[in-house]
This record gives structure tokens, sequence and C-alpha cells, in this order.
């Protein structure tokens, strides 16, 4: 049995914020994740750091969170912060007069803008489309949500707490009608753990409604499927936008060596049972091909989807659902924190920590709006130049991952699952998308004495099929040979297609 002040139930953005928070304000706690950091809606973003700019006209008290958010974390985050810049580009057709409003709109919420010319707009993005009428610059910003989850994690780690990944909570434990502690599951060995706690937070996103059920409550959420693609190079260096009402394949992100475009906005029920479908694919490329007409040539290494968990509203359109996030105390040792961006997500930790502060009957100031977050000098190889300094014993090509990298995340993590490897090292998001390298992590984990034969094929099993979920509604020209050569490596020279 393990005892601790707070418990908290999600490892996304939001969750791993409340843990910094906790922890700079010293209240023990526990953190609990049914799969690794940012598995849920925080690792299935564009990572795109808002200036605000999007919800300016829709919803201005988000758009200026937004903004005041932004600044913070490129204060606080220097290290997985990329400060692009953003445009929103006017495009023939689009409304002059919605330009007008947009500008009016910024400016009350307080976003700088800078109207610029279509040359002068082409000048710091050449692959923009020619006929382009203006763009608007913002401070837009691309991050990265796997290590800025990490980096929140590591101020909790640091202080002593404890966190479980891996860990799927089966049970709220009550007594006398309060919630007192939880029943956890280990995902691969079946290990059950009690953990007590004098509160509970709610911090699971898309799933925080299920997590509340089982405690006898509800959490009224809209579940918004957003779809996202990937392309192998970059397009743009700044942040894109359509300057227009919010709607699909209108963000163009720049992240890494790659850039991500999206996103679409389809009502779903089960966060567990999403997919991408052809038409969400064809309706991005498109979209982004008007803003940017070399998208419509670039090859496609993925597609993804992820689910936005939004506070319920009784708008048909969840576009039109306020970015805005609501803590509900459920009165019986259970709160549950939902809505939000990530960018919003420091700002919604703060406002959760000072409610259990006060539930304590404790004060003590919030303190991660000033405080860096700890652990950025160690990053492993962020940003890409970082990586480009040691060329030896290089795992991933794409990525330029080295075996030095691999080692150290396998001995710090102990880990067992080569997507944990990925998450910190960026191993396998490359154009292969892992299929040249994700074997040989899983060797390394072998010789190590990590993984067993037969969990180490199980595991590169399991890879593949997440890999080509990925990849299938992207098969076509480059993307579709490469995926043919990949399929006789593993198939003729691994023999995976034959039964263990």
């Amino acid at each position: 049995m393990i005892k601790t002040d707070v418990i908290i139930i999600g490892g996304g953005s939001t969750g791993c914020g409340i843990a910094r928070d906790l922890a700079l304000r010293g209240i023990p706690h526990c953190l609990i994740e049914k799969g690794d950091y940012a598995a849920g809606a925080t690792g299935a973003c564009h990572g795109l750091l808002h200036s605000g700019g999007r919800y300016a006209v829709s919803d201005p008290i988000a758009a200026r969170e937004c903004f005041d958010e932004n600044m913070i974390l490129r204060k606080i985050g220097e290290k997985c912060v990329e400060q692009t810049g953003g445009l929103f580009v006017r495009l023939p057709g689009d409304s002059k007069r919605y330009r007008d409003l947009f500008l009016r709109k910024c400016d009350e919420v307080g976003i700088p803008t800078e109207v610029l010319s279509s040359s002068k707009a082409l000048e710091l993005v050449p692959n923009l489309n020619p006929e382009i009428e203006e763009a608007i610059k913002v401070p837009d910003a691309s991050i990265d949500p796997f290590r800025l989850c990490m980096l929140n994690m590591m101020t909790s780690r640091l202080h002593d707490n404890l966190i479980l990944t891996r860990h799927r909570v089966t049970e709220i434990i009550k007594s006398h009608g309060r919630c007192i502690g939880v029943r956890t599951m280990h995902t691969v060995t079946g290990e059950i753990k009690e953990i007590y706690g004098n509160i509970i937070v709610n911090a699971a996103g898309a799933w925080s409604n299920l997590v509340a059920r089982l405690a006898g409550c509800e959490v009224p959420i809209t579940l918004s499927k957003g779809s996202l693609v990937i392309t192998n190079h970059r397009l743009s260096d700044m942040v894109l936008n359509r300057l227009r009402p919010s709607s699909d394949g209108d963000i163009i992100v720049p992240n890494e060596a790659v850039c991500l475009a999206g996103t679409t906005s389809f009502a779903v029920e089960d966060p567990d049972k999403i997919s991408v479908r052809a038409a969400e694919v064809d309706t991005i490329i498109s979209e982004a091909g008007r803003m940017v007409p070399h998208f419509n040539q670039t090859r496609i290494i993925r597609a993804f989807s992820g689910v936005r968990p939004l506070i319920k509203s009784g708008k048909m359109d969840s576009r039109e659902i306020s970015r805005g996030f609501q803590i509900i105390n459920h009165e019986n040792g259970l709160y549950s924190i939902v809505g939000g961006k990530l960018t919003t997500y420091r700002l919604m930790a703060e406002k959760m920590v000072d409610v259990i502060m006060e539930a304590f009957n404790l004060k003590k100031e919030c303190e991660t709006a000033e405080k860096p977050l700890d652990g950025q000098e160690e990053l492993s190889g962020y940003p890409l130049s970082k990586r480009l300094a040691d060329m030896q014993n290089i795992i991933c090509e794409c990525e330029l991952v080295n075996k030095k990298d691999v080692t150290r995340t396998i001995l710090q993590t102990g880990t067992k699952h080569v997507g944990d490897i990925q998450h910190r090292t960026r191993l396998g998001m490359g154009p292969c998308q892992g299929g040249f390298c994700t074997f040989r992590a899983l060797g390394m984990m072998h010789d190590m004495s990590v993984l067993t034969p037969e969990e180490s094929l199980q595991g590169l099993r399991e890879f593949l099929q997440r890999r080509f979920r990925g990849i299938r509604g992207v098969l076509w020209g480059d993307q579709l040979r490469e995926e043919q050569l990949i399929e006789y490596i593993y198939l003729g020279i691994f023999a995976m297609e034959k039964k263990p």
C-alpha cells in the first residue's frame, strides 16, 4: 500500500503540469498514466504554441490566455520551444471583412500583429502561394509536447514523488462515500497496486468521464477527433494559418525537420476507437496546398488522430466550443479538470493546485511561471543541430539518434517499450517512421538483457502494427515504394510472416 497527499490520474501536459506545480509547492503526490507521457491528446496535437490569434475572433478569453502562456513558456521552456513566428495568410477569395475583424479583435485582446505585403510574406516563406493577397504576422511558435511533459515530470522526480507509467486505474477506492485511493494494474505485468491519498485529481483528458464514472460521478465533455498529417521535410520555417474562420486543414506547423498539417473536427463517442479517414487526408492536403502549393507534391509520411476533450456545449460544430477549461469539484475528494489547450496547460495546473492548496488550508504561491523547467540542458539531442555534433554510431539516420542516447534512455527508464525511447530521443520519427531503426533499438534492449528474444520479437510485431496504422492512409508514390522495401526486409530477410 502506498500513501501520498495527492493522486493525479493522467500523464498528459495538464497532469504533468500539476505534478510540477505540486512539487514546487512541497505537496507529495503520485502521478498515474496508463501509457507513456503524452499518450493522449497532448501527443497527438500539431505542437503549435498558440499566440491566441486563432481564437481572437471566436473566443477572446481563451485567446488572451494563450498569448500570456505563450510568453511564459518561451521563458521557462526555452529549450523545447522554437520561436518560429506565425503568419495568418489571406488568399484570393478570403474575406477582407474578416481580416479587418481579426486585426481589431487581436488588438482588443492584446496580441501584437504586423500586416505584411504579399512580397514581404514570400520573402519570409518562399513556398507560400504566390497569389496570396497579404499576411498578418503573429507570435506563434512550435513546441515539442513529449519533451514538455518529461521536463515537467523532471521536477516531480527531483522532489522524490512517485510516477507510475504503464499503470491503468481500474478502481477508485471509496470509504463512507469519499474517494480515498485508487487501485491500478500494470498494463504489461498485471501487477496490482493500491495508492491512497487525500485528494484525487482526474486529469485524464478524453478519458476523464470514464475515470469519473469509477467514482460514480460524471464529467460533461464533448469529444472531438482531429486528424493531422506529417511531411517528410519542412515546407515552412514559420507557423502558417489561413486567415478565415477555423476550418479543416488550415494550419501548418514546422517541428524539427518536418511539418505537421491539419486539422479536422468530428464528434466521437469513444476515444479508444478512432481512425484517420482517407477523406480527411485528402482534405488536409488539398487545403494546406492552397497556402503552400508544394504541399500537393510533398511526401506524406504519416497520418494520425487525437481526441480533444472540450467542455460540454449545445453547439453542433465543435469548432465553436470554447477552448477554455473548467475545474469540477465532485464533493467527494475527487476533482476533474477538463478542456483547455496544450498552450494553457501551465495555467490550468496552477488553478488546479490553487484549489488543492485551499483544500489543505496551506498557503504557498505558484512558482511555475518564473522558474525554468528542470532538465533542459540534458535534453537528448534537441534541437536537431545538437545531434549533428556527434555522428558516431548512428542508430536512426533520419533523426540522427546515436547509440549513446538510446543506451542512456534505456538505462534511465528501464523501459521495455520502444515507444518510450522514441518519445525521449525522436528515434523513428523521421521519413522511414522507424522502419530502418526500430529493430536496432530492440536489438540493443535484448543485448542489454532488458528484453528476452521472445519479448523483442513481440515488441517488433506490435511496433509494425502501430506503424502501419499510421502510414496506411498515405501509401502512394515514394511512401508506397519505401513501404514495399520495408515489407521485403521484415517479411523476407527477417521472416516476420512466420508465427512465433
